[in-house]
């Protein structure tokens, strides 16, 4: 066993000298693990450029350079694609029941424009407008045992548990983002619908 005392401080890695080689790995080995799309592997390189700046004392005009010419480097060869992220975010954030809003949201959290979010999300619609808004409430729905998908030994009997359980359920799926509309529909089906 160690002989050492827990200080209960983590040992940090020594900053490296942000170099074209060094931040080209770093956003490699990022990427490796996440998906990413271009402003957040800027973050990731820009968080590396800045500790070497503060700690190495390196220039930071240099090391934003270094940083632009892997960037691009990187969406020259596809490793960066943001329309492919975007596309990829909507599919899997609609199969696990994700409104429009809260796809919108998070895309634009990850770095993807307003533009391009709402156009990963018109090439994923399957025609009939607001289908996929409805599959993902119902998928919603269901994963939360909302509405019609409540196990049956906790459903409300009496009228006012019922209501109560009712505006409990809506007022979740507004939070989730969806419509009223969808929400009605989605909460006032029956199990068989």
């Amino acid at each position: 066993m160690g002989g050492g005392v827990y200080t209960g401080e983590v040992a940090r890695r020594k900053a490296r000298e942000a170099t074209p080689a060094y931040l080209e790995g770093v956003a490699l080995w990022y990427l490796e693990r996440f998906p990413g799309s271009e402003a957040r592997v800027r973050q990731v390189l820009r968080k590396r450029v800045a500790r070497s700046v503060a700690e190495l004392e390196t220039d930071p005009t240099v090391g934003e350079e270094n940083l632009e010419a892997v960037v691009a480097k990187l969406l020259r060869l596809g490793f960066i694609d943001d329309e492919r992220f975007a596309q990829s975010r909507v599919r899997s954030l609609r199969s696990r029941g994700k409104s429009t809003r809260a796809i919108l949201a998070t895309l634009r959290q990850q770095g993807i424009s307003a533009e391009l979010a709402r156009e990963a999300l018109a090439g994923h619609e399957d025609g009939e407008a607001g289908t996929d808004e409805l599959e993902a409430a119902l998928t919603f729905a269901r994963r939360r045992r909302l509405g019609p998908h409540r196990r049956p030994g906790r459903r409300a009997t009496d009228e006012h548990e019922i209501r109560r359980e009712r505006e409990k359920d809506l007022a979740r799926m507004a939070r989730a983002g969806f419509s009223f509309d969808v929400a009605r529909r989605v909460i006032d089906a029956t199990h068989e619908e």
